[in-house]
């Protein structure tokens, strides 16, 4: 699955000043109207969508008011599912059943399901063919409303995998071999038009009147987004973890973990910097080979997992851009930072545990298919896989627009500086790297042997 997004917009700076403009996207639910309609339209990522498709930042007292109200109403896990442990296994057969059975009679998709277990990472696949099963396996723990409204695991403070992103990126894993997913966040001509004429103007004068002027003269940017539906929560994931990444980079926002200045910062006292190339970031995956046994029936995934990577570009006054090939070192060191950063940024800013939840997901889908697991396993996942599947994902606003941003910071002599990028997820890619490996089998027996209970966990 490829998927592309813009977020910062770049402006030649004739003075001392680095002025950069962002794209202050996005509102997303992490919990769906499958059970019960309760986690509602509310901000996360600090804005909201209005009436108008329009991201808007969200107030502090409105956040407050709505986590409040979410954490009276989830329930959190009951019985086994209440303790915490480093592998549980999720039956894809056992789930799509109680799914579509529910959806068919008009119920709520219960509260355990929808969490999968409590499932916080995917380490493995197994085929069950003597349960007619494929089964995900991965640490879980018991969960509870987290920071910007994330269902997180009471323990690590991981977010959960939901189903509703399972079966997005089941739902669309054609589309992800075609290479036809993608998300950008783009300015339109007539604003950066009108941003370079009010830089002109008020270059020599930049102060909080003016920044904000050079807002509402960029206007608002356009949200596109293709091969996933646009109302869905994953792509709302994907832009929210852009967002939350432009701000960290910018000195939008400062990062709620130590050690992590923004890019701007490091920046700041640059005397070399170039006033022809500005960087762009973005987030891909980072999986190693995917490992498993003789008999295909078990499958390691491991590495990283995600990564932040980055790329110098040059622009010409009307702002189109050309690849470079190569990275600014100090937008390098940034990226590197960032990328050892994540881990602990996926608890104080969960968005960033979510996206690496829906690469996990993205891949496992692209391997499902890949490697024909569905006929190895005698298990029919129609009802989640493909254009056909009978499951229905939750519909969310539609973000058209987003506000821009400006932030500015004096620099030792004018720059071009750039952040554009976001996301990128090659499933297809990762999951044709594969190597045989007995380790798996023998993790896969030591693991569990699948009961014959109807029960979907274990």
């Amino acid at each position: 699955m490829r998927l592309r997004l813009s977020g910062f917009v770049q402006s030649w700076l004739p003075r001392s000043l680095a002025v950069m403009v962002a794209a202050c996207s996005v509102s997303f639910q992490n919990a769906t109207a499958q059970f019960g309609n309760v986690f509602g339209n509310r901000g996360v990522g600090g804005v909201m969508i209005d009436s108008d498709g329009v991201l808007r930042s969200v107030s502090k007292e409105d956040q407050s008011r709505s986590l409040e109200q979410l954490r009276g109403v989830l329930q959190g896990a009951q019985g086994d599912l209440a303790q915490a442990t480093s592998m549980r296994l999720i039956s894809l057969k056992g789930i799509q059943q109680i799914a579509l059975d529910a959806q068919k009679l008009g119920k709520q998709i219960p509260e355990d399901v929808y969490c999968l277990g409590g499932l916080t990472r995917i380490d493995y696949v197994m085929v069950y063919p003597e349960r007619n099963d494929i089964v995900l396996a991965g640490p879980a723990e018991p969960w509870m409303v987290g920071p910007q409204g994330s269902i997180v695991g009471k323990v690590s403070g991981s977010p959960v995998i939901n189903l509703d992103d399972l079966a997005t990126a089941f739902r669309y894993v054609d589309e992800a071999r075609q290479g036809g997913v993608s998300v950008s966040i783009d300015p339109t001509e007539q604003g950066y038009r009108q941003f370079n004429q009010t830089y002109a103007r008020v270059a020599g004068n930049i102060n909080p009147t003016t920044v904000a002027e050079l807002a509402r003269a960029f206007g608002p940017q356009q949200v596109t987004l293709s091969g996933i539906p646009a109302q869905s929560n994953m792509a709302r994931v994907i832009l929210a973890a852009d967002y939350r990444m432009k701000l960290y980079g910018m000195n939008l926002a400062k990062a709620p973990v130590a050690g992590l200045p923004s890019y701007l910062e490091m920046m700041k006292n640059r005397s070399n910097a170039s006033t022809q190339l500005q960087s762009r970031f973005w987030m891909a995956c980072d999986y190693d080979a995917i490992t498993h046994s003789k008999d295909r029936l078990a499958w390691k995934i491991s590495g990283q997992r995600i990564k932040t990577m980055t790329e110098s570009e040059a622009f010409d006054a009307s702002g189109q851009r050309k690849q470079t090939g190569k990275a600014d070192p100090v937008a390098k060191k940034w990226a590197d930072n960032f990328t050892n950063k994540l881990e602990q940024l996926a608890t104080k800013d969960p968005v960033f545990g979510e996206l690496r939840n829906v690469m996990d997901l993205c891949l496992v889908a692209a391997l499902i298919e890949s490697q024909n697991l569905q006929s190895l396993a005698a298990c029919d996942l129609s009802g989640l896989l493909g254009s056909s599947a009978k499951y229905k994902t939750v519909e969310l606003e539609v973000a058209k627009s987003l506000d821009p941003q400006i932030s500015f910071v004096q620099t030792a002599q004018s720059m071009l500086i750039s952040a554009s990028g976001g996301v990128m997820i090659e499933s297809w890619h990762f999951a044709s790297n594969v190597k045989e490996s007995e380790s798996v089998a023998q993790a896969k027996a030591s693991i569990a042997r699948w009961n014959d209970s109807n029960q979907w966990y274990q």
